[in-house]
């Protein structure tokens, strides 16, 4: 009986995929979901099984331009470090090589352009439908139903983005940078 009983199981389980599962469950000593009985007359049709939600894979783009900063230009060394320790023209100093790399690799990577091609102080027209993220009116008496304005920040956009492709372990797409070490 048992041997019989051996090969109903094999054979159902190589051909029904809701049945192979129970029985897997019912092997592990989980209690297995009810199986859902279809009368002899009824097509057997198998849903394809629903695809489980894709963990994105790779690092956030945010972290790929913070190592991108870093690595071209230790931006990160240079926000981190306790600058009260050094007089202004150090500081200065330190910060425009710095600020120069961050400046060049986000034209790089972005294409950074000014979003108004207007100088600042100039009168510009703005679009009556233009968006609060292009668009931001400032001080008192900023109203949004105005058409005409002056320019206080012409802004800037990214006219592309092109972050380096990441290619690590899921367990180091967090690190920005790794650490260094030396014998």
């Amino acid at each position: 009986m048992r041997i019989g009983l051996a090969f109903r199981a094999f054979f159902k389980a190589m051909f029904d995929a809701q049945a192979a599962e129970r029985m897997a469950l019912a092997l592990d000593g989980q209690s297995p979901a009810p199986a859902i009985t279809q009368s002899a007359t009824e097509p057997t049709a198998e849903k394809p099984a629903a695809p489980a939600p894709a963990k994105p894979t790779g690092q956030n783009p945010a972290i790929t331009l913070l190592a991108t900063l870093q690595r071209d230009a230790r931006l990160i060394d240079l926000i981190h470090e306790n600058l009260d320790q050094y007089q202004d023209a150090q500081v200065g100093a330190a910060a425009r090589p710095c600020l120069k790399q961050c400046r060049q690799s986000l034209d790089r990577m972005l294409k950074i352009t000014r979003l108004v091609d207007a100088a600042e102080n100039d009168s510009i027209e703005v679009p009556g439908d233009a968006s609060p993220a292009r668009y931001r009116w400032i001080g008192e008496g900023a109203s949004s139903q105005a058409t005409n304005a002056k320019l206080v920040h012409a802004g800037w956009q990214a006219t592309t983005t092109d972050l380096p492709k990441w290619s690590g372990a899921a367990a180091d797409e967090n690190v920005i940078a790794p650490a260094q070490i030396t014998l």
